[in-house]
């Protein structure tokens, strides 16, 4: 069953908490091993533990759907899932369900990966291996479970296990760069933190992912992501964006701008969304900001480059003038100050990207969403083939409950997670 849930105002804390737990994963992801032209991996197809993995109390099945029509038979599916089961710990799952801490040494073990002559940890098993269904931990943070059509993802491990370097496709040398993976991220910790999880496009879109949630205590049954082909997607997006978005995409992947050097500093889109800013840092000059939404009522001016601001009669607060690349990546000015700053800089964040920046009566209404000359036409795009219109095309696309987060009312385990991997 596929029902679109509506998340309470109340509901919102506990949703930028998930995803909050969420951001280790890239944080600590160290710089990423050198490699030259891409070639064929090495890799051991392993042992097979079929139905052998159950969860540990408290965790529950991550079963994997094989939607690619018969493209990639299950031995050439492979999937690699990292978390902190140990809070500042990162570990990778083994085949037989049980995680290990990550070891740089590995990249020299029986088994390792090889690629363009450099070695990397072997930490991926194929669906064939498992029989499609894996157990997830009773606890796991900043949890990801990268999936990859033909070839494992390679990650380099830090001398230290304390970190692990994942796909960059802004690092020309990365050897991931002619692999196809996608990802789901989430967090889970029985007890403590509700399930929280999503398919995303934050960063790139790779192949088509589903992902159902089921929890049957609660009747919790939710469907996101994308059933359309990959076939599709790649014609749909090359018809729909404008000139600005068609380099992002290639042989392998849609690019997100955020992960673009094309809109990035010094970047050929650097100033993409720039007029607008400077136009909506007018209009609040001349005329009063107020945003009232979830019973919160933010009010304030510009003066120069800044936004002087109350919350709900509280303040001053302040908020600078981003630039083009501070909205894509929702970083720099977006990003910055104390909680009520943030809370704010993710508001106009969104409304940046959706192109509704100048009328804060639009900021929560999505039918006016992408309308506008100048926004963020990657994220527009795939709101438009996503279930629901449900998507993570940019960092806050949570604002106004507009991703693919899907959320438990309680922190006990879901009856079961089940990802499908399309082509």
């Amino acid at each position: 069953m596929n029902t679109r849930r509506t998340l309470p105002p109340t509901a919102l804390p506990a949703l930028l908490a998930a995803l909050i737990a969420l951001v280790p994963a890239l944080l600590w992801a160290p710089a990423r091993a050198a490699a030259g032209p891409s070639q064929a991996a090495s890799a051991q197809a392993g042992t097979v533990y079929a139905g052998t993995a159950q969860a540990a109390p408290g965790g529950f099945p991550i079963t994997f759907q094989n939607n690619t029509r018969g493209a990639y038979a299950d031995t050439r599916v492979f999937v690699t899932v990292l978390g902190q089961v140990t809070p500042g710990q990162w570990s990778y799952m083994k085949p037989d369900g049980s995680m290990a801490h990550i070891d740089h040494r590995d990249a020299t073990a029986p088994g390792h990966l090889v690629k363009n002559g450099v070695n990397y940890p072997n930490m991926s098993f194929t669906l064939a291996q498992v029989g499609g269904t894996i157990p997830s931990p009773a606890s796991i943070r900043g949890g990801r479970i990268y999936v990859s059509l033909g070839s494992p993802v390679y990650f380099p491990v830090s001398p230290d296990d304390q970190g692990w370097g994942g796909p960059d496709p802004r690092n020309p040398d990365d050897p991931n760069r002619d692999v196809y993976y996608d990802w789901y991220e989430y967090t889970f910790v029985r007890g403590q933190a509700a399930f929280g999880g999503n398919t995303t496009q934050v960063d790139q879109f790779g192949f088509p992912m589903t992902s159902r949630l089921r929890q049957t205590s609660s009747g919790y049954d939710t469907t996101r992501g994308i059933t359309r082909t990959r076939a599709e997607v790649m014609q749909q997006y090359a018809a729909s964006v404008g000139a600005a978005f068609k380099p992002l995409q290639n042989t392998y992947r849609i690019v997100a701008p955020r992960s673009s050097e094309l809109f990035l500093a010094g970047g050929a889109q650097q100033n993409h969304l720039t007029a607008t800013i400077d136009q909506a840092w007018a209009f609040y000059t001349a005329h009063p900001f107020t945003l009232t939404r979830l019973g919160e009522t933010f009010s304030g001016r510009v003066s120069g480059s800044t936004l002087t601001f109350s919350k709900n009669g509280a303040g001053p607060f302040t908020l600078h003038k981003p630039t083009s690349p501070d909205v894509m990546a929702c970083a720099g000015a977006l990003a910055s100050g104390n909680d009520t700053e943030k809370q704010l800089g993710a508001e106009f964040c969104a409304a940046f990207n959706r192109g509704v920046a100048l009328d804060t009566s639009a900021w929560h209404t999505p039918a006016a969403y992408y309308g506008g000359a100048a926004e963020n036409d990657y994220a527009g795009f795939f709101h438009t083939v996503a279930l629901d219109e449900r998507a993570y095309g940019f960092p806050y696309d949570d604002v106004g409950d507009q991703s693919s987060v899907q959320i438990l009312g309680n922190p006990e385990p879901p009856t079961g997670l089940t990802l499908g991997i399309g082509w």
